[in-house]
């Protein structure tokens, strides 16, 4: 997978990858090369080199006489995602206890967590509150685990999360919910500055266990592609559920 930094440049590749994560380009899309190729002002040459990395990052797939596809997720392929996250960030924020945060990053999160206090205060439309929530939760969370000092395990961690935002098909969002999730942001915190790591360990286990429970049952869920485009490996999210 490739580095964040990599990711947010105006490469080829930066720039689809984001087109696909944003949901400009949808699940199931078929990618056609010389319209991403106008589109972006680029020729076809950094284009192709741009699918075949994103295929690597199991973003896109490529089908004989259609050429490639953004990788369509179905319920079951999230909730496997969901248990990978739970082994992976649970050991990072684990990590984090054990190792202690530093002040700056301490300060940080704090940051994070007032400043969704401060939307929750706000009286928000719900949609409004929703999308400002979502993206403090993704800042939180990577910031957090930045703190492990395992970069095998963070690119492991990116390669799970990084997830299309077309998923959010799959999930129940409530002004409730929402607040759930924030109210373990600030145990999971406490437990980090207390230099608590099982504790840590197990609040973040359940933080994502819980944000798996929101999933819609497969049958009442608005799939956003057609199922019969099946299953594919998992890949790169630019909004996720609240965990």
């Amino acid at each position: 997978m490739a580095a964040l930094s990599d990711i947010q440049d105006g490469t080829a590749y930066g720039r689809i990858r984001q087109m696909i994560l944003s949901g400009d380009l949808a699940m199931g899309a078929r990618i056609i090369e010389t319209r991403i190729a106008e589109q972006l002002g680029q020729s076809r040459t950094p284009i192709r080199e741009a699918l075949r990395l994103l295929a690597s990052d199991g973003l896109v797939v490529f089908e004989p006489n259609r050429g490639y596809e953004v990788v369509c997720y179905t319920p079951a392929d999230v909730r496997e995602i969901y248990s990978c996250r739970v082994l992976l960030e649970s050991e990072a924020v684990r990590l984090v206890a054990e190792r202690g945060l530093s002040p700056d990053r301490a300060t940080s999160l704090e940051a994070l967590l007032a400043e969704a206090d401060a939307a929750f205060a706000a009286n928000l439309a719900p949609e409004v509150l929703r999308q400002r929530f979502l993206a403090v939760n993704n800042q939180f969370h990577q910031l957090l685990y930045a703190g492990c000092g395992n970069e095998m395990l963070l690119s492991m961690i990116r390669k799970v999360t990084d997830i299309p935002v077309g998923i959010r098909h799959y999930f129940r969002f409530s002004d409730d919910l929402l607040a759930g999730s924030h109210a373990a942001h600030r145990k999971i915190f406490q437990a980090t500055v207390n230099r608590q790591p099982e504790r840590a360990s197990a609040l973040m286990r359940e933080h994502i266990w819980t944000a798996k429970d929101r999933m819609i049952d497969p049958s009442e869920a608005e799939t956003p592609t057609d199922p019969s485009e099946g299953r594919h490996d998992n890949g790169g999210a630019d909004e996720k559920s609240a965990a």
